[in-house]
């Protein structure tokens, strides 16, 4: 599974999209963002995500999007200045947050993957995150 072609993109999208309505999660994917800001996340007065449809490279704005999902289910709402690279506690929550759900996703759409390496580059997952990625291959996806 990669997500470079069109399709795995979009049905990558897609489920992300029908996991934050299945959980109560508004959505809002914008062109209206400044170049430097990949989403954002509000708790109040609602659960939204944001996400800038404009970032570069695109690959990246899954990745984006479910760091912004792991914001609001693990109540700990993003600083507009911080990125899904910073390394304080609730950005290291949101992006564990947001490779457990790919992992989630996978298992749903039994997407096998020969290594963690293997399914982080697929994913997109910066590598200085690698170390989020849980060790143990039980109940995880890898063949």
């Amino acid at each position: 599974m990669n997500y470079i072609n069109q399709r795995n993109y979009n049905d990558l999208i897609n489920w992300l999209m029908n996991y934050c309505l299945d959980h109560g999660i508004g959505v809002v994917l914008t062109n209206e963002l400044p170049d430097d800001v990949g989403g954002k996340s509000y708790i109040i007065p609602a659960d939204l995500v944001v996400v800038n449809n404009r970032w570069l490279p695109t690959a990246e704005i899954p990745f984006i999007f479910a760091h912004e999902i792991g914001h609001i289910k693990t109540g700990i709402p993003c600083s507009y200045h911080s990125s899904i690279n910073n390394m304080d506690k609730g950005e290291a929550d949101a992006n564990r947050f947001a490779i457990n759900l790919f992992i989630e996703y996978c298992k749903e759409n039994d997407f096998i993957f020969s290594s963690r390496l293997t399914f982080a580059e697929s994913f997109f997952i910066p590598s200085k995150l690698y170390y989020l990625m849980p060790n143990s291959t039980e109940n995880w996806i890898i063949a």
